[in-house]
C-alpha cells in the first residue's frame, strides 16, 4: 500500500454491509406502511404527509448516524451513534408493522361490515327449526333420531327435506318423516301427541307465535336445533326452486334495492335504515325487525335524526298487489328492501341504504370508547341487576347492552326500547365523534367491534369517506330524535291471513310530524 492510500479500518467493509441492510429494512418498512395508509383511503391528506416527512426524517437520522464517519476508526461516541441508529431502525420496523397489521384489519373490519368480505360461506336462504313439546326429554338433534319428523308440504317441502338430510347426516340415522297440509296442522299434531317433533321455518314459527291463536306455541314447544339451509343444500332436492320459497320471501311485487347518493356521500343527504333485534347472534340472518329506525344523515349541516318506527305499526306490505297491511316486524321476513320500501311509503321518502344491526357487539364497542353518557328520561332497573338513575348516566358495556335491551320496565314496552336504542345510538356517535376522544388511537378496536354488531349495504368507499371527513374535521354532529306513536288493536295481517295478531294501528298526526322533520333535514334545515 503507498503512503498516499489511508487503510480502511479492520471491520469497516463488514460494518458499511450491515448498515446498508439496516437502512434498506428501514425505509421498505417505511415503504409499506406509507402504501398501507394511502390506499386505505380513510385518513386526511394532512396526516398522511404528516406522516410521510415523519418516516422520511427518521429515515434520514438513521442514514446520518450509520454512515457518517463509517470510515473512521471506532470509537466511544462513534459506538454509541451506531447503537443508537440500530434501535431507531429496530424501532421504526416494529412501528411500521404494527401500524401496517392495524390498517389491515382496519380494512378487513370495513369489508366485514360492509359485505365485501365473502370469505364466511355460502349465505343461508332458510332457517329451519326443529321442536319437541317443552316436557319432552329431548336436548339435542341426537336424542330425536328415532321420532317420526312432521314437515309441511308446499312452499316448505324442499327446505325440511333438506333440514332432514342435515338432521340424517349429523345423526348417522335415516331420519323418519311425515307430511302434513300446513305449519298450523305440525302444530296441533304436535300438540295431541300425535308426532313428537316438528320441523318449521323459522320465518313462519315467527310470524305464528304472533298471532292470537299460536302465541303460547314457545312455552309449549321447545327449539332443539337450528338447521340453516343454502342454495348447495337444496341442489339435490327435487322440486322448483320457487318451492322452497316460504310466504316470507315470495315475491307478488318487486321491491326496491339500495339507491346511490348522487354527488357523493359527504356532500349529499341520505338516510340508512337500520333494522336488527336484540340478540346476541352473530350471524345475520332474514328475520322480523325489532329495530326499525331510520337514520336521517346531512353531511353539510352536520345534522342526524334517528326516527323510530315501533315494530308492531300497522303498515301496507310492499310485496302485497292490493296494499294488504301487515306489521312492520314481518316486512323484514321479505328481505330489507321490503322494510326499507314500506318505511319509505309510509314516509314519503326515498331510503338509501341499509344496516342489520345486533347487540353482540354493543359491550366490546361502548369499552372501546371508554364508556357512553345517555341521558336517560325515566329511572329503571332490570331483572339482572342494573339500576339506571333518570338524568345524565355513564354507561360501560354491559351496562349499555342491558339498557338497549330492556323493554319488560315499561308500560310502553317496545317504544320506550326503541327509543333507548336511539339513546345508546346517539351517545355512541357522540363519543365516537368528539374532538377530545381517543378515537383515533382506538379505530381498530371501534371497527372490529362494529362487524360484530353492525352490517350495511352501503359501499365500503362511502364508509371510507365518511371516516375521512370525521377524521378531517373532527365536527359535533347535531342528533335529534323522533318517535311515531298509534293505537293498539288486533287484526290479521298479509303475512298471516288467517289469525289475528296484536297490531299498532298509525297516528297519522306523528307520521306527519316524522316526515317533515325528515324533509327539513334532508333540505338543510336545523331541526329544534
Amino acid at each position: 500500500m503507498s503512503s498516499g492510500q489511508t487503510r480502511e479500518p479492520e471491520g469497516g467493509g463488514l460494518w458499511k454491509g450491515f448498515a446498508a441492510a439496516v437502512f434498506i429494512i428501514q425505509a421498505l418498512a417505511s415503504a409499506l406502511l406509507c402504501f398501507k395508509a394511502f390506499s386505505l383511503g380513510m385518513i386526511p391528506e394532512k396526516y398522511l404527509y404528516a406522516l410521510v416527512i415523519a418516516l422520511w426524517l427518521l429515515l434520514m437520522i438513521t442514514a446520518l448516524l450509520l454512515f457518517v464517519g463509517a470510515d473512521r476508526p471506532l470509537s466511544g461516541s462513534l459506538a454509541f451513534k451506531r447503537t443508537f441508529a440500530v434501535l431507531i431502525a429496530v424501532f421504526m420496523c416494529f412501528t411500521s408493522v404494527t401500524g401496517y397489521k392495524a390498517m389491515n384489519r382496519v380494512k378487513t373490519a370495513v369489508d366485514e361490515v360492509t359485505g365485501s368480505n365473502t370469505a364466511s360461506g355460502e349465505a343461508a336462504v332458510a332457517t329451519m327449526n326443529l321442536y319437541v313439546i317443552s316436557k319432552d326429554s329431548a336436548k339435542t338433534a341426537a336424542d330425536c333420531k328415532n321420532y317420526v319428523i312432521g314437515t309441511a308440504v308446499g312452499e316448505n317441502a324442499r327446505n325440511s327435506k333438506a333440514a332432514l338430510n342435515k338432521m340424517s347426516a349429523e345423526t348417522g340415522t335415516a331420519v323418519q318423516s311425515k307430511e302434513y297440509a300446513s305449519e298450523e296442522d305440525l302444530i296441533y299434531a304436535l300438540y295431541r301427541g300425535k308426532l313428537q317433533a316438528v320441523m318449521i321455518n323459522s320465518a313462519k314459527a315467527e310470524i305464528l307465535t304472533e298471532t292470537e291463536e299460536f302465541e303460547g306455541f314457545i312455552g309449549k314447544a321447545r327449539l332443539v336445533r337450528e338447521y340453516d339451509i343454502t342454495e348447495s343444500d337444496l341442489e339435490f332436492i327435487p322440486g322448483k326452486p320457487e318451492d322452497s320459497e316460504t310466504s316470507a320471501t315470495k315475491a307478488t311485487n318487486p321491491i326496491q334495492s339500495d339507491t346511490e347518493v348522487e354527488g357523493g356521500i359527504t356532500t349529499t343527504p341520505f338516510i340508512l335504515y337500520i333494522s336488527g333485534s336484540d340478540t346476541r347472534n352473530k350471524q345475520f340472518k332474514t328475520s322480523r325487525s325489532d329495530v326499525n329506525i331510520l337514520m336521517v344523515v346531512n353531511p353539510i349541516t352536520k345534522q342526524i335524526l334517528l326516527l323510530n318506527t315501533p315494530r308492531d305499526y300497522y303498515i301496507p306490505n310492499p310485496k302485497s298487489s292490493e296494499g294488504e297491511r301487515d306489521k312492520l316486524t314481518h316486512l323484514g321476513l321479505y328481505g330489507v328492501g321490503c322494510s326499507m320500501q314500506g318505511l319509505g311509503d309510509l314516509y314519503g321518502c326515498t331510503v338509501n341504504y341499509s344496516a342489520q344491526i345486533n347487540f353482540t357487539g354493543l359491550e366490546t364497542l361502548v369499552d372501546e370508547l371508554g364508556g357512553i353518557t345517555v341521558d336517560n328520561p325515566q329511572e329503571f332497573s332490570v331483572i339482572n341487576g342494573y339500576h339506571y338513575k333518570k338524568g345524565k348516566i355513564t354507561l360501560n358495556g354491559k351496562e349499555a347492552l342491558a339498557y338497549a335491551r330492556e323493554r319488560h320496565a315499561f308500560t310502553s314496552g317496545d317504544n320506550m326500547r326503541g327509543q333507548n336504542q336511539m339513546r345508546i345510538i346517539t351517545a355512541i356517535i357522540n363519543k365516537a365523534t368528539a374532538s377530545k376522544s381517543q378515537v383515533l388511537m382506538n379505530y381498530s378496536g371501534i371497527l372490529n367491534a362494529l362487524s360484530g354488531m353492525f352490517k350495511t349495504s352501503m359501499p365500503s368507499s362511502d364508509i371510507e369517506k365518511l371516516v375521512k371527513m370525521q377524521l378531517s374535521d373532527m365536527a359535533q354532529w347535531k342528533i335529534k330524535t323522533y318517535a311515531v306513536t298509534g293505537k293498539n288493536g288486533s287484526e290479521t295481517t298479509y303475512s298471516s291471513p288467517n289469525y289475528k295478531s296484536y297490531v299498532m294501528w298509525p297516528d297519522d298526526k306523528a307520521v306527519a310530524e316524522g316526515a317533515s322533520k325528515i324533509r327539513k333535514v334532508l333540505d338543510g334545515q336545523i331541526l329544534q
